[in-house]
This record gives structure tokens, C-alpha cells and sequence, in this order.
């Protein structure tokens, strides 16, 4: 797990949205202005050099047409084994987000978040272009907030709610790790 808001230095996304961003024709400026972050933001994103927040990665896959999971380098097999997830750097503080469906899965992404203590996916609320997602607490206790109404939910509990409706995340303890079991079900072709 790390720590703060270092992220695992095989979780590189930034390649992958400037050859989305190229492969679209897009400019720099005219990505940034769609994601409404600055175009030195967005170019340092692009370069694996600044921390986003999950709202902000939401809105460049929404623009370049992907989705999170494809950002994710994975092997093509059904089985992920714990010493091989990949890491997934989908924004937040104090997290780590691991993908757990390799990256062919087209009907669920399967992510594992580890939450340090006050972790949160930003204070921001964001929404997924999904059809429906699926929370289930692991360990400790996390707060769900869905358009202003809070949710608590403890370990082994479980949430199912409309992705597309603004939402957030934390963990609910400044003094314990939580883990969280998020599955998003893509919206169908």
C-alpha cells in the first residue's frame, strides 16, 4: 500500500490520454477546457506529474471517449492474482486503487480501494457514465455521499446506486485503514 498521495510508479496513465487525446485530433487546450482544468494541469496529468482528482479523471475519459479501465495495462486472462494487480491511479487522496478485472472486461470493472485514514475520492462529486455501481466494504467503515445525503456503511455492508447521480467517497475513520470493493457496470453498447 503507499502512503499519502504517492501513487505506484507502474500505475502510468498519462501516455495512454495523450494518445487518446492525439489519436482524436484534439488539442491540449481544447481537453483542458472540457475537463475545465488549465492546459499546464492537463499537460503535467499527461506526463504523470500531477495528482487528479477522480472528478477530473472522469471528465478527460468522458472527453476522449474511454473508459478508466482502459487505461490500466492488464493481461488478458479471467484470473488476477494478488501479487499481480494492477494499480490504478483514478484520483483521490490517500488512496490505492487497484484494478481487479483484467482489462478486456467489458460488462464490470472491478476496483479494490485502500483507504489511509481520512482517505477520500476528493471533495469534489463526480459521476461515472455507467449504468449501475456496486460498493462493498472489506475493512473498517466508509462514507458514501450521494447528491448531499450521507451514507455509512460498515464492513460487510453494501451499496448499489446510479453511478450517474454526483457522488463521493471516504473513509469514515482519521484512525483506521478501510477497504472497499467498487463494481461498475458500464453503460451497455
Amino acid at each position: 500500500m503507499t502512503s499519502g498521495t504517492q501513487r505506484p510508479s507502474t500505475a502510468r496513465i498519462g501516455d495512454a490520454l495523450r494518445n487518446r487525446r492525439r489519436e482524436l485530433d484534439l488539442t491540449l487546450q481544447a481537453v483542458a477546457d472540457g475537463v475545465e482544468v488549465s492546459k499546464g494541469f492537463l499537460s503535467e496529468v499527461e506526463r504523470d506529474k500531477a495528482s487528479h482528482s477522480v472528478a477530473t479523471l472522469v471528465r478527460l475519459c468522458d472527453i476522449l471517449g474511454i473508459t478508466i479501465g482502459s487505461l490500466f495495462q492488464h493481461d488478458n486472462t479471467a484470473v488476477v492474482r494478488v501479487d499481480a494487480r494492477t494499480p490504478a491511479v483514478l484520483g483521490g487522496t490517500d488512496l490505492s486503487d487497484f484494478l481487479l478485472s483484467p482489462k478486456s472486461a467489458v460488462r464490470t470493472q472491478a476496483i479494490l480501494s485502500i483507504m489511509a485514514p481520512g482517505g477520500t475520492g476528493g471533495d469534489k462529486l463526480y459521476s461515472w457514465r455507467s449504468e449501475e455501481e456496486f460498493v462493498f466494504v472489506v475493512e473498517g467503515s466508509v462514507t458514501v455521499l450521494l447528491e448531499g445525503e450521507e451514507f455509512v456503511l460498515l464492513e460487510g455492508d453494501a451499496m448499489t446506486f446510479d453511478p450517474r447521480r454526483l457522488h463521493t467517497f471516504r473513509n469514515s475513520s482519521a484512525t483506521k485503514q478501510a477497504q472497499a470493493l467498487f463494481i461498475l457496470s458500464p453503460p451497455s453498447v
